[in-house]
């Protein structure tokens, strides 16, 4: 692992869901704790099981949030990018370990924070603490509403809002055409479908001119049409 920038290091945690908006001064105290690490497309930033002793956040690249089943079948939970931070769960249990994977889907640098030193923060700022439980709240939830999609919609409608969950989640939700980089086998465990149908949705979607596919990328050229058949 290497060392960071502090002035770049402190801009990028007062970006984040759970710092920001605190004082500079104040994430100073987390300094101390921080390393930088950068993974090759593909390889894996942790294993499930491994000791969560570390917070995670990507400064660049893409994480995949996943776990895989003995037969080889994936589960994609989330697609993360730049800003976003990872492993929380595991950071607040006492020797805890992690309960997924999490993979580079592209050249991606990360920052990690030792336990020791977010408990510790954490303790003496209530604000972030806070966040914390309100983002764990939100993850709840997020799974809530998985499941609920698996029962009630089809793999059309959950590939539909799956596509604009994560161009959302980009930024790109404007009309305006964007583009994503998604392979169809991530897209499948994040719908929780075969990779056979949902290859067949997005054909049928580009046939309708909804979106246009190209060599691992998705671009949304309708999100208002794909909103409608997400239902």
């Amino acid at each position: 692992m290497g060392s960071v920038k502090n002035p770049e290091a402190l801009a990028l945690l007062s970006r984040t869901r759970l710092f920001g908006g605190l004082p500079t001064a104040d994430l100073e105290q987390l300094l101390p704790g921080i390393r930088s690490r950068r993974f090759n497309t593909q390889s894996y930033i942790f294993r499930e099981g491994d000791s969560a002793h570390q917070l995670h956040l990507i400064v660049s690249g893409a994480v995949k949030i996943c776990r895989v089943a003995d037969s080889g079948s994936e589960v994609a939970f989330a697609i993360l990018g730049p800003g976003d931070v990872f492993g929380e769960i595991g950071v607040l249990e006492e020797n805890g370990t992690r309960s997924a994977d999490a993979q580079a889907l592209a050249t991606t640098e990360c920052l990690f924070i030792d336990r020791r030193v977010v408990v510790d923060f954490l303790k003496s700022h209530p604000a972030a603490m806070w966040r914390i439980v309100t983002t764990l709240s939100a993850y709840v939830r997020a799974k809530d509403d998985a499941f609920a999609e698996l029962a009630f919609q089809d793999i059309p409608s959950r590939v539909a809002r799956k596509l604009l969950d994560l161009a959302a989640a980009e930024g790109k939700s404007s009309g305006a055409p964007s583009t994503m980089k998604l392979s169809q086998r991530d897209l499948a465990g994040l719908v929780g479908g075969s990779r056979e149908n949902v290859n067949r949705a997005l054909r049928r979607f580009a046939t309708l001119g909804f979106i246009k596919l190209d060599r691992g990328r998705v671009t949304l050229l309708r999100p208002d049409q794909l909103r409608s058949r997400a239902g």
